[in-house]
């Protein structure tokens, strides 16, 4: 199965056109607001070696969405593709945490994913990659809503993709 890594439908079932993103993120020297173009690595979208619960998986996103799953119930996420990883947990009720639990543990288990994701010895391209956007701030401005995990067009948004993506290279860096 080929792994897409941009699409026309976004997570929330909404259309845009290529390019488009350019309407809503910024690319300076000095920032990154919106993981498309040449910084489309820093999306969970990407493909990356990381292992959850001694299982492979080809990106963060397949792992992350399947962490929400008892490991007895997590084949799906190792054929489907980020999109509908997404589709299958907004259609059906993970059973591994409460939605209080997941709130509770999901930074962490993004964080560890993240650091296996740009990890030099497993992943040396994505590290080499995340390394090379030196101080930049990273901000995964999306259109989708997704305000946790990101910001709108505007900024708003906890933005937490990013700060634990700058975390990381900061920790990488020293």
């Amino acid at each position: 199965m080929e792994k897409l890594l941009y699409t026309e439908i976004g997570p929330n079932g909404g259309t845009y056109k290529k390019g488009d993103w350019r309407e809503f993120a910024s690319q300076t020297e000095t920032e990154v607001r919106g993981f498309f173009g040449e910084y489309r690595f820093l999306s969970n979208f990407w493909p990356a070696q990381v292992v959850l619960d001694g299982v492979d998986y080809s990106s963060t996103e397949l792992a992350y969405q399947a962490a929400k799953w008892q490991p007895t119930k997590r084949d799906f996420f190792l054929k489907c593709t980020e999109l509908e990883s997404i589709d299958y947990n907004r259609k059906n009720v993970p059973d591994k945490y409460s939605e209080e639990e997941w709130n509770l543990v999901k930074t962490d288990i993004m964080r560890d994913l993240l650091r296996q994701k740009f990890d030099p010895k497993i992943n040396p391209e994505n590290y080499h990659l995340l390394i090379a956007t030196g101080d930049k701030y990273l901000e995964e401005r999306n259109w989708w809503g997704d305000l946790y995990w990101g910001a709108d067009k505007n900024g708003k948004g906890e933005n937490m993709l990013g700060k634990i993506l700058m975390e990381i290279r900061a920790e990488l860096i020293t």
